[in-house]
């Protein structure tokens, strides 16, 4: 009777084992670099923790000069160096946002950028937190 016991208990604590380390069933979500709308929460949780980071750009309807802002975060979005580390979330809405987000909960507002070369040194900065920086940003700290 103890060995029956004994196999009782070790097959439980087998079981246990098993089941702590079997994943858990979460999706993440994969987004194109440049998205036109809000992101969700989870879209958001999932590129911030993927070692993105987020820039939120949302303007009124009667702004003139956005789209040219926008213009410039496309640009540097999709280029070569920076298109697997930024993802751009844009376009009109009832509100307005205008800034950087990175993994630590960092928020950099992004009303004094005009450039895509603003854009790359404050990305290569410390001010934003990444997982991973770009290698243009590793090769100027050199």
């Amino acid at each position: 009777m103890a060995i029956f016991i004994g196999v009782v208990m070790l097959a439980s604590v087998a079981e246990i084992a098993l089941l702590r380390n079997t994943p858990a069933e979460t999706q993440q979500t994969t987004l194109p670099n440049i998205v036109n709308r809000k992101l969700t929460l989870l879209e958001m949780r999932d590129t911030l923790t993927g070692g993105k980071v987020l820039i939120e750009y949302f303007y009124n309807e009667t702004c003139t000069n956005c789209t040219a802002k926008e213009n410039v975060y496309k640009e540097f979005v999709n280029s070569e160096q920076f298109k697997d580390y930024v993802v751009l979330s844009y376009g009109v809405w009832n509100e307005t946002a205008d800034w950087m987000l990175d993994a630590a909960g960092t928020q950099k507002e992004l009303g004094n950028i005009s450039s895509a070369a603003d854009m790359k040194k404050l990305l290569c900065s410390d001010e934003i937190r990444m997982l991973d920086k770009p290698n243009v940003c590793v090769l100027e700290g050199l």
